[in-house]
């Protein structure tokens, strides 16, 4: 290849990245307006929240709502809960006696009442044919027409459960509204059409229709957003095709006196099923929603609610003036009824409907609008090409603070944009597009710089063999260096001291770490020699690649007299250790684990850090061979697929069967115990036989057999080795037992 031709090709591959960064921003920018309006919780959220924090709504103190709280004091005083809804009349009654401007039921009255007698009749005395019984229960009075009667002395409104709605926010879906047969609810200016599309709610069982005509029907669902946060309320819901407020916005418009909940349709954008909405008032200023008829809750510095104990009414009614002109919600305490989890803790639901009540008599609001996710969108593609323009001018470091200044300004804004007008900008995605402008200008750079730079052929010397190290430098390219797939032989050596050993040379930390570094280098030095890629891992740990870079046909023959070789070191790096003064004594063990198969080999790294190394299943495998030599002994400890490419002209011995846990094969580890002149030796033959045999023996659970043939093994030349004591115990045990289990083949089952 040519310079001409290579200088094109770095060019080319320096503005990779560049092309790359339009694409993300692209994705970016259809990202950041498809996710404008949804509302899964997240970082957005999380900063959203913090502005509400920061800059609390404006709220009047003085609440004109008062909670009537069903808590444990008024079961204990009163009664379990469910309390029939005659009694919940008569909270009613006693806070319209009161001087309570309005009542609102904010417990779901779309099941039928358990204490009520026709619910008795028809449930509890189903089959039993006690007529008399049925007859005196249905003279007594129905309990929802007692409530309904309290609610036709006062302004009131009763609700759906809050399981009326869908649990999470993005999984409510628009249903046809009539607002013609609404009651309460009147759209502003001329109506283009009488359908709307808001969100579906659907009552567990038919309200009663005595009650349904006593007072308005609301639903006191609020849907929390993907990471279980109630962040916003749907203020207007579609039930049975009849639209139907929020409970908090039935008691808005009672406390601020409106005559009806006014909508303001939005004519730019409208749903498949009717008009989507654009606003809500019930009063004389409009609070924007989103295309789900929600707004944002958006919470004052303090968070109280006036609130009485529900016994306290029954007991006092007539003498507590706090009710007085006031809306009173009637709620169950959160220890009753349960907790929502908000921005700003966990309260109950009567709790937060309050809060939203208040909220829209105020007029507070954090709004969204439908265009913010475009004016988001053109952000991220205008920032993020700026901050490429000015990042191939300026330094790495000094682009990079311009985008951090940028950013920074964008928070500022937002947070001011929340807090003067209640608009609510996403700084995050914008701010996002100028560090990746920074950044990908910045790895476009450093992409040509280690592509043209020489110094990356001289990175690996000191790890590849000569014969390697040549071929590239005679080739002047990288080519020979680029990762690929192909089988490998793998050796994983590992250096280590005895702890008698570490003991000993323990008052000089420095000794301990000199002694394995200076292993190291050697270990590497016999790698590259003997024609493999030597890769340095932590510690005494070191790997050594045949058949890469350059291909070898014979690698795993290469590898086993690699490994060979590196044995035989090992009595010149511990004759340097001994000549020492301070290490007199200490020795270094080495442990080898052979394997091979298919690996990724290739640069790992940039620059002068890089290495040459390897990733894959026979990675793995190496080191755990090289780990069992402590346990079996011998050095050199392969796999089956190195036994069976070389027995032929190696010494190998079979240590054991294993098998990994919840595999179903087992597989054979052998250790490598010489070249071809111990393998062709007597000794070695007669140890052979006899431990082959002894395997065999052991296998078919042949105990007497086995260990008849282990003795004979122990006798050769070399046996003292921790595998043949292994075996015994193994033997014994099995003696002990009366045998070998049931379908047993000998593995061993272990964990990589």
């Amino acid at each position: 290849m040519s310079k001409r031709m290579f200088g094109a090709r770095m060019r080319w591959l320096k503005a990779l990245p560049l092309v790359g960064l339009t694409v993300v921003l692209a994705a970016l920018a259809i990202s950041t307006l498809a996710n404008a309006q949804s509302r899964n919780g997240g970082l957005r959220e999380q900063l959203f929240d913090l502005y509400a924090r920061l800059s609390p709504a404006d709220i009047p103190a003085l609440s004109p709502f008062e909670i009537i709280r069903i808590d444990r004091e008024s079961i204990e005083r009163i009664g379990p809960w469910p309390w029939p809804r005659s009694l919940l009349g008569e909270l009613v009654t006693a806070a319209d006696v009161a001087g309570a401007k309005g009542v609102v039921l904010a417990v779901g009255v779309d099941r039928p009442d358990p204490l009520s007698p026709q619910t008795i009749g028809d449930f509890w005395l189903a089959g039993a044919r006690d007529n008399v019984l049925a007859e005196q229960l249905a003279l007594l009075p129905k309990t929802d027409l007692v409530l309904a009667r309290a609610f036709t002395l006062t302004d009131g409104a009763i609700a759906l459960g809050d399981t009326a709605g869908e649990k999470y926010a993005n999984d409510l879906t628009l249903e046809r509204a009539d607002i013609k047969l609404a009651n309460g609810v009147r759209p502003s200016g001329a109506a283009v059409s009488p359908y709307y599309g808001l969100p579906a709610a659907r009552a567990q069982f038919p309200v009663n229709s005595d009650l349904a005509a006593s007072a308005a029907l609301t639903v006191s669902a609020l849907p929390a957003d993907r990471d279980g946060v109630v962040r916003s309320a749907t203020l207007l819901w579609s039930v049975a095709g009849k639209p139907a407020p929020l409970t908090a916005l039935e008691a808005a418009r009672i406390a601020a006196g409106a005559a009806s909940i006014n909508i303001t349709p939005d004519d730019s954008a409208v749903s498949a099923v009717g008009q989507t909405l654009r606003s809500v008032s019930i009063g004389a200023g409009a609070i924007p929603v989103t295309s789900l008829g929600a707004i944002r809750i958006y919470p004052p510095r303090r968070l109280d609610n006036p609130s009485i104990s529900a016994w306290k009414l029954l007991d006092n009614g007539t003498s507590l003036g706090q009710l007085s002109g006031k809306v009173v919600i009637i709620g169950l305490d959160k220890d009753i009824g349960g907790a929502i989890k908000t921005t700003r803790g966990e309260f109950a639901t009567v709790d937060i409907q309050t809060l939203i009540a208040r909220q829209l008599v105020s007029g507070q609001s954090l709004a969204r609008p439908g265009w913010m996710g475009y004016l988001e969108a053109i952000a991220v593609m205008l920032l993020g090409a700026a901050a490429i323009m000015w990042s191939q001018r300026l330094e790495f470091w000094k682009a990079t603070g311009v985008a951090a200044a940028l950013s920074a300004t964008l928070l500022l804004i937002s947070l001011a944009a929340a807090s003067f007008s209640g608009m609510l900008f996403d700084p995050i995605s914008p701010s996002l597009a100028l560090f990746l402008g920074a950044f990908s200008v910045a790895g476009g750079r450093s992409l040509g710089v280690v592509l043209k730079d020489d110094n990356v052929r001289g990175s690996f010397q000191g790890s590849l063999p000569e014969p390697t190290m040549k071929k590239v430098r005679e080739e002047g390219s990288s080519e020979l260096l680029g990762g690929v797939r192909r089988p490998v032989t793998i050796l994983a050596c590992e250096l280590r001291l005895l702890d008698e050993d570490i003991e000993r040379i323990a008052q000089t930390p420095a000794e301990v770490t000199n002694v394995i570094a200076a292993g190291s280098v050697h270990l590497k030095k016999a790698i590259i020699d003997a024609g493999g890629a030597a890769d340095q891992a932590e510690g005494g740990k070191l790997f050594a690649y045949f058949n890469a870079p350059l291909e070898n046909a014979d690698h795993v023959r290469a590898g086993c007299s690699a490994a060979l070789r590196l044995v035989e070191s090992m009595d010149k790096i511990n004759a340097e250790i001994e000549a020492a003064p301070r290490t007199r004594g200490v020795q270094l063990h080495l442990a080898i684990g052979i394997a091979t198969g298919e690996c990724f080999v290739g640069p790992m790294g940039h620059g002068r850090a890089n290495r040459y190394s390897a990733v894959g299943e026979p990675v793995e495998l190496a080191a755990f061979l090289s780990r069992q030599a402590a346990h079996y002994g011998p050095a050199i400890i392969c796999d089956e697929t190195v036994h069976r490419k070389t027995h032929h002209h190696f010494a190998f011995l079979e240590l054991d069967r294993l098998r990994e846990r919840g595999a179903e094969r087992a597989f054979n580890i052998f250790a490598l115990v010489g070249n071809p002149f111990i393998k062709s030796s007597k000794g070695y033959r007669a140890l052979e036989e006899a431990h082959r045999a002894m395997l065999t023996a052991y296998r078919e659970g042949d105990y007497l057999t086995a260990r008849s043939h282990l003795n004979k093994a122990k006798q050769s030349p070399g046996a003292r080795i921790a595998l043949f004591d292994i075996y015994e115990d193994r033997i014994i045990a099995m003696a002990d037992q009366g045998g070998a289990p049931e379908n047993w083949d000998g593995a061993q089952v272990v964990t990589f």
